[in-house]
């Protein structure tokens, strides 16, 4: 009885044993039927302009891949090197598409700004010299040097920064000053010293009235802000160039052939990765990007606000436009009074000297009564407004952009797929089969990828580009500050052009035209285009993947086990 029961147990152990071998054996056997045939990964490889000899007939065993899960594949170590190379040329591409729309806005309307002032301040300079020579005559004409080194410092204070304003009109009313109290007293012959003489007094006589402080005032302010305001679109332009310089590093290199390609090998081409998994992917591949953010908020804000002060108190073409009128009151203010500032200044430098009296009518003052201005010129009051209101409506958009950056990108249909594909949580890859992502999702910026499940990063290295564009960012703000409460603003280098640091002397001009070149993530199937020459990538020479796939045994190594399952069964029978 009791050898009964032992046989009995024993029968129903070796049972058991020959149950479980024979589903391992089945699953393994599933397993590799999936993958037994590459040929739908051969097509779409070789769509995407690789040699379709690379993927092999049938899946193989995945010992040998880096990245990659290591159970059967249709992916050999060379694919999977050429495939992480071209993720990176994909992203890059993607990545530069989406940065370049922002330098484009800011190019753009950097033109557009300087090309409207430029405009401006020619068309008053026209107005000016044919409203002063209709009403002065040769007595301008004669003199009109004054005026064109007048423009000529605005201009240049304009393009370079290398003036002092109030310096350079206050020579001028000294200039014009000096030259109509000779006019005024043509009499006499006054040397360089008596001149000099009547200059010292002038801030005490105030023969042009209060017109000289006013306009000094008025186009400083306005000159300082209009200024500060294109440099400061020219320097978010430039900030955003040699960002898109800024490549993706080896951790994110691997990531994103994990996230893009490592489907492919397991003979999946059309999953798309999981929404959480992609912006986990990307919120590391762009942690240095997002550390921009505050800086560039706090830019766009006070290039808003010095925007809002052009468009009412520090309105640059309220002053420019009409500035002949100031000019030529000030000009009748002296007249008006010339004979009593004269007779002040001969007490206080002295009786001159009699000279050459000239007596051509051309000389004499006339009063000018100005008649209504008409707008001969394409610039018009409300033009100012109506482009400072598109700009802003445009850049203010751009706030949060580089925290905004890895949800656009994984947004994009390219990545992610369509919005059903991506709203559909379990049917996605996430990184090791197609099931739903589990792993939190990270914050923004450097610091909270110490947590990020996807990309291993050094949270205490800073990217110098990164570092470098931010403290420019910071010194343009403080330039805006200043503009925008009326204070004067240094340019510690002065620059001939803001288009000098775009490369020539014409000008970097946008090409809106551009064509848009930039291809899926994954396989695209119409796709002709020769892939990139494949480089190395570092990550191979790293450590293999963290998760290996304990099923990457030969298929023999199971008929094994199910050869000594049998044994063992007829062994305990026998």
């Amino acid at each position: 009885m009791a050898k009964f029961y032992q046989v009995f147990i024993w029968g129903n152990l070796s049972y058991v044993l020959t149950i479980v071998l024979l589903t391992v054996f089945c699953n393994a056997s599933t397993t590799s039927n999936k993958l037994e045939s590459c040929s739908y990964v051969k097509y779409v490889y070789s769509e995407k302009g690789f040699n379709d000899g690379d993927v092999p007939g049938k899946a193989i065993p995945g010992d040998h891949l880096h990245i990659c899960d290591r159970s059967y594949t249709c992916c050999t170590e060379e694919m999977e090197h050429k495939l992480s190379t071209h993720s990176r040329v994909e992203f890059d591409k993607l990545l530069k598409d989406s940065i370049g729309s922002l330098k484009k806005l800011f190019a753009s309307n950097t033109l557009k700004f300087d090309k409207f002032f430029q405009e401006l301040l020619d068309e008053s300079q026209k107005d000016f010299h044919h409203m002063f020579l209709r009403t002065y005559g040769m007595l301008y004409d004669k003199n009109s040097y004054i005026f064109e080194n007048m423009f000529r410092d605005l201009r240049n204070y304009y393009n370079s920064g290398g003036i002092y304003l109030s310096e350079a009109l206050g020579s001028f009313f000294d200039t014009l000053y000096r030259k109509m109290f000779e006019v005024l007293n043509n009499q006499y012959a006054f040397s360089d010293s008596y001149l000099s003489c009547i200059s010292n007094h002038m801030e005490e006589l105030k023969p042009f009235g209060d017109v000289p402080r006013k306009l000094t005032l008025e186009l400083k302010r306005s000159f300082i802000a209009a200024r500060t305001f294109v440099q400061a679109l020219a320097v978010g332009r430039d900030v955003v160039r040699e960002i898109m310089e800024v490549g993706p590093s080896p951790e994110c290199s691997r990531a994103l052939m994990k996230m893009s390609y490592c489907p492919h090998c397991k003979g999946q081409p059309d999953l798309k990765p999981c929404a959480n998994y992609c912006l986990n992917v990307m919120k590391g591949c762009l942690a240095h990007h997002s550390e921009l953010d505050t800086d560039w908020n706090t830019y766009i804000e006070t290039l808003l606000l010095l925007a809002a002060r052009l468009e009412s108190s520090f309105n640059i073409e309220a002053v420019v436009d009409p500035i002949e009128i100031r000019i030529s009151e000030a000009v009748m203010n002296f007249q008006e009074n010339g004979k009593v500032v004269s007779d002040m200044l001969f007490q206080k430098c002295g009786k001159p000297r009699l000279g050459k009296r000239e007596t051509r009518k051309e000389l004499e003052f006339e009063t000018y009564k100005f008649g209504p201005r008409h707008n001969v010129h394409g610039a018009t009051k409300s033009d100012l407004n109506q482009l400072l209101g598109k700009i802003k409506k445009k850049i203010r958009r751009t706030k949060s952009f580089w925290s905004n950056l890895p949800s656009e990108l994984c947004n994009n249909p390219k990545v992610t797929g369509d919005r059903t594909t991506r709203n559909n949580r379990e049917s996605c890859w996430n990184g090791l089969a197609k099931a739903k992502y589990e792993a939190t999702l990270v914050g923004n910026g450097l610091v909270n990828q110490k947590d990020n499940p996807e990309v291993n990063l050094d949270v205490t290295r800073q990217n110098l580009v990164i570092t470098k564009q931010k403290l420019a960012l910071q010194l343009i703000t403080a330039k805006l500050n200043n503009a925008y409460r009326g204070l004067d603003v240094e340019w510690e280098v002065p620059t001939e052009s803001i288009w000098a640091a775009s490369g020539s002397g014409s000008g970097w001009i946008p090409d809106d035209t551009e064509e848009d070149n930039s291809n899926d993530l994954y396989f695209s199937y119409s796709s002709t285009r020769s892939p990139a020459v494949p480089i190395w990538p570092v990550e191979f020479a790293e450590n293999p993947t963290e998760n290996p796939s304990t099923a990457s045994g030969l298929i023999p190594s199971k008929v094994l086990l199910l050869s000594i399952a049998i044994c063992v069964h007829s062994v305990i029978w026998w």
